[in-house]
């Protein structure tokens, strides 16, 4: 029987995509692999491994982006455009399985393949979310808050409405941007409206 492996890569550069998969495919076939590219995560059918491209060295919670199909969720190779420091990958989500520079050579590719994808059994018996996504989960407050400053509604208006502090408010607010990975207000008020 043979084996075959469903790959997602998600990057909008179509250059870097093809030569991810001319590359990935030499690195399967010579493992006795089939490959089937997916154009996404999200069109129904299941992928075992995506190749995700961030410009922002923040961890991702990948584990709220999974689709748990027939017990089956996908394993995540971060492809870094910008350089992350090493102290903030030790807190990542399970499900990322390895970072990836942009500019990394095709030798670094296949050793990060060798050493990570023995994970994938061990991984999708895991719980989900993992320890990591469950720490960047919003509480009920945090949605409520988050739910009146959609609206419209300053911080002040916001503490009025839910009987709390606007020092209370406040904190709420910032806790939702730090899970968010959000710098700047401007972020979590453009993310407000797109939501």
């Amino acid at each position: 029987m043979e084996r075959k492996i469903r790959i997602a890569i998600m990057d909008t550069n179509r250059f870097f995509v093809e030569g991810l998969k001319f590359a990935l495919l030499e690195y399967f076939s010579l493992r006795g692999t089939n490959v089937e590219f997916q154009e996404g995560v999200n069109n129904g059918s299941s992928v075992d491994l995506v190749l995700n491209s961030l410009t922002e060295p923040e961890n991702v919670a990948y584990c709220d982006t999974a689709q748990p199909e027939v017990g089956f969720r996908p394993l995540y190779i971060s492809v870094r455009k910008k350089k992350h420091t090493q102290a903030r990958r030790k807190n990542a989500c399970a499900r990322e399985v390895g970072v990836l520079d942009s500019q990394a050579s095709i030798k670094t590719l296949f050793h990060l393949l060798d050493e990570k994808l023995w994970r994938k059994t061990y991984v999708n018996m895991m719980p989900q979310p993992c320890q990591f996504c469950l720490g960047r989960q919003l509480s009920s407050r945090e949605t409520e808050v988050i739910s009146y400053l959609r609206l419209g509604l300053n911080q002040t208006q916001t503490a009025k409405f839910m009987h709390l502090s606007v020092k209370t408010v406040h904190s709420h607010k910032r806790s939702v941007m730090q899970k968010l990975n959000f710098m700047r207000r401007s972020e979590l008020y453009s993310w407000l409206l797109r939501i």
